[in-house]
């Protein structure tokens, strides 16, 4: 008989969805999701990126954050700025509140969220899975 629970794909899968889950609900207690906080945290290392740029360092698809984008735009966290050098273009950036918001709160609950992870494993081994982590990512690139 197969044991699928013991492929790789199927126990990293299991486990990227219950460590979503618990990233989830953080952000959840500061009125966004775990996708809106990547795009917070891209925006504050990218002021005035394109949502394209956006979407391929976080690694999703332009409707998709173009959809996170405009809900946290109703928050009034980040705002759509036209391109001077392109009309058809537009620049996302944070507004004050969304900097503060990142500042004050996501930054130190996202610190403190990886912290914890990491914190399930000893120090020597988390270097290691880090490593293999990052292995399998270029790999993988390679690949694709």
């Amino acid at each position: 008989m197969l044991d699928f629970t013991n492929f790789w794909c199927f126990r990293l899968n299991v486990l990227s969805r219950r460590i979503s889950r618990l990233y989830n609900s953080r952000c959840l207690k500061f009125g966004i999701t775990a996708p809106q906080s990547f795009v917070i945290f891209d925006v504050m290392d990218h002021e005035g990126s394109s949502v394209k740029d956006i979407a391929s360092r976080i690694q999703l698809d332009s409707p998709a954050v173009t959809g996170l984008i405009d809900r946290l735009v109703k928050e009034n966290l980040i705002k759509r700025i036209e391109d001077p050098s392109d009309r058809r273009s537009l620049q996302i950036n944070l507004t004050p509140k969304g900097r503060n918001l990142a500042e004050e709160h996501l930054v130190p609950m996202a610190n403190e969220f990886n912290d914890f992870i990491r914190n399930k494993v000893e120090p020597e081994i988390a270097k290691i899975f880090q490593n293999s982590l990052d292995l399998i990512d270029r790999q993988l690139i390679k690949e694709s």
